[in-house]
Parts: C-alpha cells; sequence; structure tokens
C-alpha cells in the first residue's frame, strides 16, 4: 500500500510539475535536428544570397547585348526564373530558422507568455503538417517532369522543382525544430499538458474536410468562402504567418470546395513552383537590392544636404529639407520604411541640434517615409500589378504627380506650424546661390538612376524587371565610384535582399494556395455582384474600402496587404467602374496612411529605434498633421482623378 501510494504521489508530481524526462527528451531531439539542419540552412542561405547578387547580370548582358548587336541573348528569362526559384526556396528554411516571417503581432504580443507557446506549438504543428503535405506533392511534381526540358535552353525543369522541393522539405524540418524548442519552452513552464491538446486540434483541423465530406453536407460557394475569409484573419491575428495562414485556409478550403482530396494534393504541388518561377516576379529581389544599395551610396545624405542648402532659411526649413529628402531618396529605393529609417538618420541629428520640436521632427520624417512607396519605383506598385495584371509603367508614372503633390502638402503643414509657433522650428542658416547651384551635384546620383529606369521603361527600351536589373546595377556603380561600398555592405546588401524575398514569396505562395480555393469558390466575383447590386452610390462603397484599408494598414505592411485583399477587393473596383490605374494610387496612400498611426504604426516604431529619447507618444502625436494631409490627397484624387491619369494617358 505504501509502495502504492508513493507511485500514485511520484505520477501527479510529474503531471503537476516540470516533466523533466520530457524537457530531456525535446531536448535532445531539437540538439540533434539542430546538428544537422543548421548548417545545411546556413549554406544553402549563402547561395540564395549569392543568386541575388547574381541576378542581374544576365539582364545587364541581354540588353547590351541588343543594343551592340541587335540580338537578344537566348535563355535569358529562363535563367532569370531559374535563379528566382532558387533565390527563394534555398532562403527559406533560414528566414524560418530565424523567425522572420511576417505575421500580425498586435494581439499576439499582448498575450501570456505561457500562452503564446501554446499559439506558436499549434502554429508550427499546424505548418509543419501543411508544408509536409506541400513537401511530398512537390517531389511527386518533380517526377512527373522528369524528361521535360526548358523551352530556349532545353534545361531539365526536374531539377529546378528539386530546388524547390528541397527548400520545402528543409522549410518543414524547420518547423518541427522550432516546435520542438516551443515544446520544451512549454514543458519548462509546466503547462505540458497542453501539448497533447495542441495535437489533438490540428488532426481535427486537418481531418475536418474529410469529416463534412463524409456527412454529405452541402456548403455554398460564398458561405465556403466567407467562413476561409473569416477563419484566415482569426489565424493571422493569433499569430500565423500570414504565407503559412493563407496556405492553410487554402488547402482546407480546397478539400472542402473540390471534393476529390487529389485535387487539392495536386494543386499544393503545383503552387509553390509555380507561384515564384516567374519572369514577371524577377522584378521583386532587383528592385529591393537596387534600394538595399542606395542605402549605402550616400544618396541619402546628398540628396537632404542639397534639399537644406534651398530650404532651410524658409519657416521649418529643416523639416521641408527631410520631406524633400525622403521624396529624392524614393525615387531610388521604393520602400516606406526604408525611406523613414535612412533620411531619419541623416536629418533628424541636424533637428535635434536646431532644438526642433520633437514632435514635428519625428511626425515629418515618419510620414516623409511614407513617399517611399508612392513615387516610382515603388515595389507597392509593383506588387498590385501583378495580382491586377495592370501596367507597371502606367502605375509607375500615375505615382509621380500624387507624390510630388503629397510631398508638397507635407511641406505646406510644416509651413504653416513654422510660422504659428516659430520658437519651436527655428530656421535655418543662410547660403550663397553659388552654394546652393554646387550643392545640385550632389543629386546627380539619384536623378540619373531615376532618369534612367523611369526613361528606359517609358521609352521602351526595356522592362519593369529589366528596370529593375539595370537600377541595381546603376546603384552598385554609383556606390562604387563614390569608394562608399565595403564589402561588408555589398554581403549585407545581398542578405537583406534574399530574406526580404523570402519573406514576401512566401505570402505569394500562400496567395497562390489561396487564390485556388477563392476561385473555386466564385467569392471575388460573386461579392463583386453583390455589392454592384446595392441602390447607393459607388463612393459610398469606395469610402468603405478606404475605411477597411486604412484599418488594415495599422495592423500589417503593405505588400501583405495587397496580397491578402486585392483579389477579393479588385473585381468589385473594376465592376463599379472606377479606373483601375487610379484605385491603384488610391490604396496605396490609404495603406501608407495605416504604416504612420496607431496602434502598429510600422514607419513609427522603425524611427523610434533611431530617435532616441524620444517618446513613441510624442512622434504618433507629430504624426497628426501628416495624416491630415494625406486624407486631403485622397479627396482630391477622387475629387480630381486626372491628377494621376494625366501622365499615364499622355504617355501611353
Amino acid at each position: 500500500m505504501a509502495v502504492s501510494k508513493k507511485i500514485t504521489s511520484g505520477l501527479m508530481e510529474d503531471f503537476s510539475g516540470e516533466p523533466a524526462f520530457l524537457v530531456k527528451f525535446l531536448e535532445g531531439a531539437a540538439l540533434t535536428v539542430d546538428r544537422f539542419l543548421l548548417p545545411v540552412n546556413h549554406k544553402l542561405s549563402v547561395l540564395s544570397y549569392t543568386m541575388v547578387g547574381l541576378m542581374s547580370l544576365p539582364i545587364i548582358c541581354d540588353i547590351l547585348s541588343r543594343i551592340i548587336t541587335k540580338k537578344s541573348l537566348p535563355g535569358v528569362i529562363e535563367i532569370e526564373e531559374f535563379m528566382l526559384v532558387a533565390v527563394v526556396f534555398l532562403g527559406l528554411a533560414q528566414v524560418e530558422a530565424n523567425k522572420e516571417n511576417i505575421r500580425i503581432e498586435l494581439l499576439f504580443s499582448r498575450l501570456p507568455k505561457w500562452l503564446q507557446h501554446v499559439l506558436d506549438s499549434f502554429i508550427y504543428l499546424s505548418a509543419l503538417f501543411l508544408f509536409a503535405t506541400v513537401s511530398w506533392q512537390t517531389v511527386l511534381q518533380m517526377g512527373k517532369k522528369i524528361g521535360v526540358t526548358s523551352t530556349a535552353l532545353g534545361l531539365p525543369i526536374s531539377i529546378f522543382i528539386g530546388v524547390a522541393a528541397l527548400g520545402l522539405t528543409l522549410l518543414t524540418l524547420t518547423l518541427a525544430r522550432n516546435f520542438l524548442y516551443t515544446a520544451i519552452d512549454l514543458a519548462r513552464s509546466e503547462k505540458w499538458p497542453y501539448l497533447l491538446f495542441i495535437i489533438i486540434i490540428c488532426v481535427i483541423v486537418f481531418m475536418l474536410p474529410f469529416y463534412v465530406k463524409a456527412l454529405f453536407l452541402k456548403v455554398s460557394g460564398l458561405t465556403l468562402g466567407g467562413l476561409g475569409v473569416l477563419l484566415l484573419f482569426v489565424l493571422m491575428l493569433f499569430g500565423m504567418p500570414i504565407g503559412f495562414a493563407m496556405a492553410l485556409v487554402g488547402y482546407l478550403g480546397l478539400l472542402l470546395a473540390r471534393g476529390n482530396p487529389t485535387a487539392a494534393f495536386g494543386m499544393m504541388g503545383i503552387a509553390p513552383y509555380y507561384s515564384t518561377a516567374s519572369y514577371i516576379l524577377a522584378v521583386v529581389p532587383l528592385f529591393i537590392l537596387m534600394g538595399e544599395l542606395a542605402l549605402y551610396s550616400g544618396i541619402s545624405n546628398d540628396v537632404f544636404d542639397t534639399a537644406y542648402k534651398w530650404l532651410g532659411r524658409l519657416p521649418g526649413g529643416l523639416a521641408m529639407s527631410a520631406v524633400a529628402g525622403c521624396a529624392g531618396f524614393a525615387a531610388v529605393c521604393g520602400d516606406s520604411m526604408a525611406t523613414a529609417v535612412t533620411m531619419g538618420t541623416v536629418a533628424l541629428p541636424e533637428m535635434k541640434k536646431k532644438n526642433y520640436y520633437p514632435s514635428l521632427a519625428t511626425g515629418c520624417l515618419a510620414a516623409g517615409g511614407t513617399l517611399g512607396i508612392l513615387i516610382p519605383p515603388s515595389v507597392g506598385f509593383i506588387f498590385y500589378a501583378i495580382i491586377t495584371e495592370e501596367s507597371v509603367g502606367k502605375l509607375f508614372v500615375a505615382g509621380i504627380v500624387p507624390g510630388i503633390l503629397l510631398a508638397l502638402l507635407f511641406m505646406g503643414a510644416i509651413y504653416l506650424y513654422a510660422k504659428r509657433n516659430p520658437e519651436k522650428v527655428p530656421r535655418g542658416e543662410a547660403f550663397t546661390f553659388k552654394e546652393k547651384m554646387l550643392s545640385l551635384k550632389g543629386t546627380i546620383g539619384m536623378l540619373a538612376l531615376f532618369a534612367l529606369i523611369l526613361g528606359g521603361i517609358l521609352g521602351g527600351f526595356f522592362s519593369p524587371t529589366e528596370g529593375g536589373a539595370v537600377g541595381a546595377f546603376g546603384a552598385f556603380l554609383i556606390s562604387f565610384l563614390r569608394r562608399r561600398l565595403t564589402w561588408q555592405n555589398l554581403i549585407k546588401s545581398f542578405e537583406d535582399t534574399a530574406k526580404i524575398t523570402c519573406r514576401l514569396f512566401i505570402i505569394l505562395i500562400g496567395v497562390g494556395v489561396l487564390g485556388y480555393f477563392l476561385a473555386a469558390t466564385q467569392l471575388p466575383f460573386l461579392l463583386a455582384e453583390l455589392v454592384t447590386g446595392f441602390s447607393v452610390s459607388r463612393y459610398v462603397i469606395l469610402a468603405a474600402v478606404c475605411i477597411l484599408y486604412i484599418i488594415l494598414g495599422c495592423l500589417m505592411n503593405v505588400i501583405p496587404m495587397i496580397l491578402l485583399t486585392l483579389p477579393a477587393i479588385y473585381p468589385t473596383v473594376v465592376a463599379l467602374g472606377f479606373d483601375p490605374i487610379w484605385f491603384g494610387v488610391i490604396i496605396v496612400i490609404l495603406m501608407e496612411m495605416g504604416q504612420i498611426t496607431p496602434p502598429v504604426g510600422i514607419n513609427v516604431y522603425a524611427l523610434s529605434s533611431i530617435a532616441g529619447d524620444i517618446p513613441m507618444e510624442t512622434i504618433f502625436k507629430g504624426i497628426i498633421p501628416f495624416f491630415l494631409c494625406m486624407c486631403v490627397c485622397i479627396v482630391l484624387l477622387i475629387l480630381f482623378p486626372q491628377i494621376s491619369l494625366f501622365l499615364p494617358s499622355l504617355m501611353f
């Protein structure tokens, strides 16, 4: 009897406290996986970075060949597609190992640690099941393509699908690794019984479509699509990476919508490779690389110095110079947060030195950063064009006048503030006309790069994808000739470009799977029919769309927003008779409004990292006048659509 009580007591202690045997087992498994997985992930990610650095060279050679010999080099498109596949799939596992995939942390970050571990365990385990299926199906696709070769170069397609399969398999193993470490954290926090609960939930989730079919339950396309979108937002709100959530909902939805698991499995094998191996998509890493190289070229310092010499003496001149610098740097960067941070490192110390009011100093920089994704070349416009199949060139041109208008509105707000509060916004020093003219040489690099890219695209000398390669190579040459680019910075720019590309393309893969599901349910088109059937003005619906994008902008970055919402909203906009190019400009501005507003305000958080002792609430307070300027810009674009459409209609 005493022995029985002792055993029972020991078991109760095991279940109520930290189970040492479980922790030891999980740690051993995690370390075993690490010994094999981490070195492989690292070596393949180095190959990914290298491919990014080489991607522009085939295109540059092709352009030179066309100029010199009037002939294109054969197979350049295929080379770019295969290099893009290598960049993405060889880097996915490393990005996940570093937990750098894009997710919404608004609610997740406020939960207790143990509950975060519970949710992370569910996220990793469900993603593990999902990508194990995807990897398996991609391997099967590779087998089906054995013997099939590419059109131009005759290269075996199966090799490159095999690269995708390898990357997805390593991603699956990395998810298993992350699950093990999260399970260890749960065990140490005495919440280990939740592990069994999580496993049961995951099994139920993945078997649910089969249960529904077995019970012969009929679900309409609209209902199924609506439930899928609702589940998607719930998963994202609780911290699941956006790409994973899209792929998971798309996969489960396809099982329900198709009725035949074979069809759903087949889609999972097709989506990853064919969502990535596209020459058009090669423009994404190329323009990102151009922006990364521009960071190290000193263009931001030169543009700000020029703007300060011309505007510094005006009321609020230093802040105006910062906005003008943001506009100038936007012409070679294409990213909002990068523009805000880069110009912040240059302009904020000067404004602090002049005793500028902190809220205005930081507010103008956070808002000025939004110009980075409006003034071309813009990554936001590129993704809009990819989803809607609109002309990238038209979108680039359409963003020029609204971008200048918004910059002028920002400067006008600064001028009015400075006139009313001169003690908070000291004037800068005066410069001679000769000094002003000499300062213009600092903008030569930026203007040359901008003119080269946009002029080449509009002049028909090269496509937008080729423009990205020319821009990246041009930014490299500017940095190299100015002797501002070190070997370490060059490698860092390749590494950052590859990581950003992988983070975006896992979302694109998720969009591909989700797109198959939405197409099966006909949700986007049913919504378009439903909305156009309302007996209300189309501008009322547009106002609702505007509010939706402002709210979503508070929660996530611009690119995920475009990829998530456009497949459903774009058909409605077209059905209402709005111009798709004009709408592209509208939503980019709307999304950028969300980037500077609480509760997230990504630009504000990024700027606070370099603002030192300036509190976050001070920066948010300084945003208010610039947010109102963006509202005015939206109203002007709605009242006068030709503000954005005049140049495209003139040039195309």
